[in-house]
């Protein structure tokens, strides 16, 4: 029972990432969860009196970011309500994230970085395991369905898919496996960095599989995440002094059982999608390539504008071209400059976190060339995952760290007594 008390608070910050990450997968009056919970930050953040001046730069960047778009688009006298969408959904995500941050120090008396972390792959778990069940039974995948935003899926784009992929709660093709595939990355950095005891190790490396098998049935993406992770921990291995190298090769060993128990797992649930999810791996092993049929054609879809013009500045129009590659799209959309502050913020953001913490720094810049990787399959980002990670710290400078120093302070000048 005590366990239960000490659980139950942390539904609440648990949900709010989890609808931060899937904001599709809450239909809030005909918007998507984040505004709402946007919203709800904002209000936070202005009652609060905008406690982090650090905020002011990122947001700063972000408003350059917008001005340059909005340049663009006057000069090609073009007026893209794609470009307002984009920028009205960063500032929501922006001030969603100063809200689950908030309830996580409320519930947590002293939360680390890695709380946070677990927060976000426990976030991407439960993803899974609801589209696990929306898949094996479909009353609970039309309750499911009913919840999201209507234009998520439409029946005929399930009718079309779900034979041979799982359809994802709240996100699905491209984006499930650019979304998934960060919690992949993270555990990769928890396994190698964080000394855990035996059950928690168990409890990472399951989460691990379940998360790479079922995100894999979704897209096909998620092997990226699956490689950027362990070519993180491969870093930290051999780099790092600190690095928790017996427990990285106890989980790679582990992995190896942990992985051919879930591969059986998955031909038992998804047999009749099985070619289609490891194909990748097929033509490994029968031709010794390393490509899909879906990846086989991004050659022909990396394009670049013939004009020096559009080149530079763009179009101003983020339509579909023939390609799905984000580097095409955001070249024809705002020209090289635009593209360079685009994909130049999310390390920016890393930037800004502002710890000398060497380790998170470099899963922050490994998460933004993650996104720079998934760019030449699709467009994303995933800003609104290193924004949790910048409000965590930013809580802890202004409410730990600058209290307790100047709390030092006060007691080597004689000010107050020592409690120690």
């Amino acid at each position: 029972m005590d366990k239960l008390k000490h659980y139950i608070p942390m539904l609440l910050p648990l949900l709010l990432t989890f609808y931060h990450i899937y904001p599709q997968a809450l239909d809030v009056r005909g918007s998507s969860f984040i505004l709402f919970s946007g919203i709800i930050g904002l209000a936070y953040y202005a009652y609060h009196r905008f406690p982090f001046k650090e905020t002011i730069y990122l947001i700063a960047a972000m408003l350059f970011m917008l001005f340059w778009f909005y340049t663009v688009s006057w000069y090609n006298n073009t007026n893209d309500p794609y470009t307002l969408g984009y920028f009205k959904s960063e500032i929501a995500w922006f001030f969603s994230s100063y809200l689950i941050v908030l309830f996580i120090y409320k519930v947590h008396t002293k939360p680390s970085v890695n709380t946070v972390l677990m927060y976000i792959v426990m976030a991407v778990a439960l993803q899974c395991f609801i589209t696990f069940i929306m898949y094996l039974n479909k009353d609970i995948a039309d309750f499911f369905f009913s919840l999201q935003l209507q234009a998520q899926y439409t029946e005929d784009v399930v009718g079309e898919n779900n034979w041979q992929r799982l359809m994802g709660y709240g996100i699905g093709f491209f984006g499930a496996g650019a979304n998934n595939g960060i919690a992949l990355v993270i555990l990769s950095y928890l396994l190698i960095t964080k000394p855990l005891e035996n059950k928690e190790f168990l409890l990472l490396a399951v989460l691990y599989v379940f998360i790479f098998y079922i995100s894999l049935f979704m897209a096909r993406t998620t092997v990226i995440g699956a490689g950027v992770g362990f070519g993180l921990m491969a870093y930290l291995y051999f780099t790092n002094k600190d690095a928790k190298k017996k427990q990285a090769r106890r989980f790679l060993l582990s992995s190896v059982f942990l992985l051919f128990a879930g591969y059986l797992f998955a031909m038992f649930y998804f047999e009749g999608l099985s070619n289609w999810a490891f194909e990748l791996f097929i033509n490994i092993a029968e031709k010794g390539e390393v490509t899909t049929q879906s990846s086989s054609g991004l050659k022909e879809m990396f394009r670049i504008p013939k004009t020096i013009g559009v080149l530079l500045f763009g179009d101003g129009r983020m339509v579909f071209r023939g390609t799905d590659v984000g580097f095409s799209r955001m070249l024809f959309y705002v020209g090289v400059i635009g593209s360079i502050l685009f994909y130049g913020y999310a390390f920016f953001i890393v930037k800004m976190w502002g710890t000398k913490h060497k380790t998170i720094n470099l899963l922050g810049y490994s998460l933004a060339i993650y996104s720079l990787i998934l760019n030449a399959k699709g467009w994303y980002d995933l800003n609104h995952i290193l924004f949790m990670i910048f409000f965590f710290f930013m809580f802890y400078k202004y409410y730990i760290y600058i209290p307790k120093l100047n709390s030092t302070k006060l007691q080597n000048n004689g000010f107050i007594k020592s409690t120690i």
